[in-house]
């Protein structure tokens, strides 16, 4: 069953109940694609609003909104969400988390994460097991469509691995570190790359590019550090506050030019 888009044809009401099983049965195969963490939830048949994760009560108010139905959405719209429904009822416990939902603001990511920790800047992720797949073109449409915000996507030498880059700002950071949950949620994460060596089978893996990356011997190492520079959040936000601090004293100059100005256009 795929999670990325609609399919092409849709059912008759006198299938629904049939579609509604199946769709729970999937459901409680790969319930990975509906748990975001220990206590956040996701609706895997909405990808494109990959920011919009829920405690129990929300998604399951999303869930049953959309069971509704639609004559936009089709037929197989409302089944899939009427089978996370029964999902979220039978097989997730409920717990009043909405609290929790901070933990996905910029402010706690940069809060939880080690200042002194070394990133690649600008933001790049790194996407391994491309194999060729695609173009770049192909790569950077679907990333948007998901949500991340890409500023371009490199495919490197050898088909092994492409490079997302991503807007020189906070919102960039952001943007790479949802990429990152995104597939450590879907076990595709740079553990399981590491990891599953030989034996990787199909579908890209991501994360963030860090130090070990930017080290790194080969092709990627090498277009790492030919393209970006290590900066830890520390560093980062340090330069943020230079630039203000010189875009203030710059205004303030100009200010008072200004006003020099005007008095002596006033005084003649």
């Amino acid at each position: 069953m795929s999670y990325s888009s609609e399919d092409e044809t849709d059912i008759s009401e006198s299938e629904l109940e049939e579609y509604i099983d199946r769709c729970y049965d999937q459901l409680k195969k790969e319930s990975h694609k509906v748990r975001f963490s220990d206590k956040l939830y996701r609706c895997p048949y909405c990808p494109g609003k990959k920011k919009l994760v829920h405690p129990y009560k929300d998604l399951l108010q999303h869930a049953t909104d959309l069971g509704k139905g639609s004559q936009n959405k089709g037929i197989k719209h409302k089944g899939k969400h009427l089978g996370l429904v029964r999902f979220i009822k039978n097989d997730l416990e409920p717990e009043d988390l909405s609290s929790e939902l901070e933990g996905l603001s910029l402010e706690h990511i940069l809060e939880s994460h080690n200042s002194k920790d070394m990133f690649v800047w600008p933001w790049m992720g790194i996407l391994a097991n491309v194999n060729d797949v695609g173009s770049s073109v192909r790569i950077k449409n679907d990333l948007t469509e998901r949500g991340f915000n890409p500023v371009r996507v490199r495919l490197l030498p050898g088909g092994r691995y492409a490079v997302v880059e991503f807007m020189k700002n906070w919102s960039g950071f952001y943007d790479g570190i949802m990429f990152e949950r995104e597939y450590e949620v879907d076990h595709h994460g740079k553990k399981e790359y590491i990891g599953a060596a030989d034996s990787l089978g199909d579908g890209f893996y991501g994360w963030l590019a860090r130090a070990d990356d930017y080290k790194a011997e080969g092709i990627l190492g090498e277009y790492l550090q030919k393209n970006g520079d290590l900066k830890s959040i520390e560093e980062l936000e340090a330069d943020e506050k230079r630039k203000t601090a010189l875009l203030v004293a710059d205004l303030s100059n100009t200010i008072q030019n200004l006003r020099m100005r005007v008095e002596e256009l006033e005084g003649n």
